[in-house]
């Protein structure tokens, strides 16, 4: 039988994550939810290191840099306001948004596993800290003004978002698109910030810690080589409800926050060795 002092590894992995994020859809007043998500794939890629209790038994812990977030649709009811010098004005309509989100985190997974032949199966938790965060898409929007119901005619903006410096009400001016509220003709920027629709600063939309539940199945090719499928199953809330603005409604033109709940869920596809 081997000793544990003796059996102190270290490794390398690196692989595929297939992620998403979970939470409650924004519907519209009819019930009908407007919002989806989809897989992003990324990849994930580290050190290993594994303390042997037993022949069979065993603690290891990660140190992993892991590409995860999703791909987010919302059709449907939708408002914006325009701002112009002297004032606003409100407007209702629908919108297409289409973005891909993608967050850089450092993952620290601690698992116990049992080894039985040439499997594994491991289970645990982890913790992550996010290193960046970054989306890209489009919006259209559709709508007719507030109370006079002129149209707004079609608007299309491209979204490019930084998450962790964009300011509130920013965008990129460079290129712009005219827009006709009522009698004003408004400028507006083409791209548009991650926090273009919010007055102040509200601090960034998604929060700087997850953590949550993880196992898996590995099959060794030999006693340093092998092959891992592992879920991550998130338990913390990743947004900032502070930042979480409703896309669907106001309250009386007064700005709608959202208190719900955002996770991680990802499967990991990985291939490693250990010496």
């Amino acid at each position: 039988m081997h000793t544990a002092q003796a059996q102190l590894r270290m490794g390398f992995k690196t692989g595929l994550n297939f992620a998403t994020m979970n939470g409650p859809s924004e519907a519209d007043d009819a019930g009908t939810s407007l919002e989806s998500t989809q897989n992003v794939t990324g990849f994930h890629i580290g050190a290993t290191f594994s303390q042997e209790i037993t022949d069979n038994f065993g603690i290891r812990a990660e140190l992993l840099y892991s590409k995860k977030g999703m791909r987010y649709s919302f059709d449907g009811q939708a408002y914006r306001n325009f701002s112009y010098t002297g004032g606003s004005t409100r407007t209702t309509g629908t919108a297409r948004y289409r973005l891909n989100v993608n967050n850089s985190w450092l993952d620290i997974p601690l698992v116990a596993y049992g080894r039985f032949g040439s499997f594994e199966i491991s289970a645990g938790g982890y913790a992550a800290v996010l290193l960046s965060s970054v989306g890209d898409g489009s919006m259209q929007y559709n709508g007719k003004t507030i109370p006079l119901n002129n149209p707004t005619g079609e608007l299309m903006f491209l979204l490019d978002y930084n998450y962790r410096k964009d300011a509130p009400g920013g965008g990129d001016s460079k290129e712009t698109i005219q827009a006709k509220v009522d009698s004003k003709n408004i400028e507006l920027p083409r791209y548009l910030g991650a926090y273009y629709d919010l007055p102040e600063d509200k601090g960034n939309l998604y929060n700087n810690f997850d953590y949550g539940l993880t196992g898996g199945v590995t099959y060794f090719l030999s006693r340093a080589l092998y092959a891992t499928v592992r879920l991550q199953y998130g338990l913390a809330d990743l947004t900032n409800n502070n930042a979480d603005l409703s896309k669907v409604r106001t309250n009386q033109g007064e700005l709608i926050y959202l208190n719900d709940k955002d996770t991680n869920f990802t499967i990991q596809a990985s291939v490693g060795f250990s010496f």
